[in-house]
């Protein structure tokens, strides 16, 4: 009776294990997304925004520890700040940020990184030095066959080309455009200071309208004294 009940604990230990396992390896296992005719949107495990351009792909782990996206064609990135850099692997190199807004186009020869908000860090797999660090406005392009560096330009933001078509398939199919919590604080304070403009305007607007007003009264009240 005792030996039955000690194999029935190590079936039920070995089930749990196996269904631990199982968990472990459906977290860990890698995800991928891969775009052909049609553009797409992803949302990561730690709320950043890719916006996939046709015939392109990503893939990641599904833990997405470290913050580590392999990227073949092109994606725009809208990266929400975490305490691990989050990194973008090419064939020819890396790109590494914390926390801003950014296109990589990554197809035959050719690398480019474009940085619409904030600054990230252009590295080149084939040696190339600590990597470049790139602003916002600027453009870092490697293209092989050429000297081993990145030349660095201004940003030409062609990306939004695509990226306003993206806009108008997903709305075509009743899709919400996702934005990032960076992006949607951005048009927040966007928005505030249209906002603190348009109420300036509209003050100084208001006491030129008194001022006139106040004008009238004073000529209207001359002449009636006359």
């Amino acid at each position: 009776m005792q030996y039955v009940f000690k194999i029935n604990n190590m079936i039920k230990f070995a089930s749990n294990l196996i269904i631990i396992c199982s968990l472990l390896v459906l977290i860990s296992c890698g995800k991928t997304v891969e775009t052909g005719d049609e553009f797409e949107q992803v949302e990561l495990p730690d709320g950043s925004i890719v916006s996939l351009n046709k015939n392109s792909k990503i893939s990641y782990d599904g833990s997405f520890e470290p913050r580590i996206v392999k990227l073949e064609g092109e994606a725009f990135f809208s990266v929400n700040e975490g305490e691990t850099p989050f990194i973008v692997e090419t064939e020819d190199g890396e790109v590494e940020v914390v926390g801003t807004e950014f296109n990589v186009k990554s197809k035959g020869d050719k690398m480019e990184v474009e940085v619409e908000e904030g600054g990230v860090k252009m590295k080149l797999k084939s040696g190339g030095g600590p990597g470049h660090g790139l602003k916002k406005g600027q453009q870092g392009l490697f293209i092989k066959g050429g000297k081993n560096n990145i030349k660095i330009g201004r940003a030409q933001f062609k990306f939004k080309l695509w990226l306003g078509d993206l806009k108008i398939e997903f709305k075509s199919k009743g899709r919400d455009f996702k934005i990032s919590e960076k992006h949607m604080y951005k048009d927040m304070n966007k928005y505030n200071k249209e906002m603190h403009k348009d109420m300036k305007k509209y003050n100084k607007d208001f006491d030129k309208g008194g001022k006139k007003l106040n004008k009238d009264f004073d000529k209207k009240g001359k002449k009636g004294k006359k």
